[in-house]
């Protein structure tokens, strides 16, 4: 996984990249400490060039979740294509998470 990260005003945007694996988790628990010490608001994960994801990468958005609620900033997941908004339709997470086309 990649991410490429910017933040406007109150909102961090975080646009993940390429596949999101058992693998990134490290990485993906840096990227949630570096959204909570932002003071952002809002957070945005735009999954627009993520290709693929497993489940422990679906894991991660309620990780997410759970940090976002602690931590009081919202979470939006934006743009799925293909596989990655497959999977979270089939797994139901449009039910716990924003999820905006």
């Amino acid at each position: 996984m990649r991410v490429e990260t910017t933040i406007n005003a109150d909102i961090f945007e975080a646009m993940l990249i390429d596949q999101m694996l058992f693998s990134d988790h490290g990485a993906f628990r840096s990227l949630l400490k570096e959204i909570s010490q932002s003071d952002a608001k809002k957070c945005i994960f735009n999954l627009s060039g993520l290709k693929s994801i497993d489940s422990s990468g679906l894991g991660m958005f309620m990780i997410a979740l759970d940090e976002a609620r602690k931590s009081e900033w919202t979470l939006t997941i934006k743009s799925p294509q293909g596989h990655v908004k497959s999977l979270l339709v089939l797994g139901r997470f449009d039910k716990l998470l924003n999820i905006e086309a």
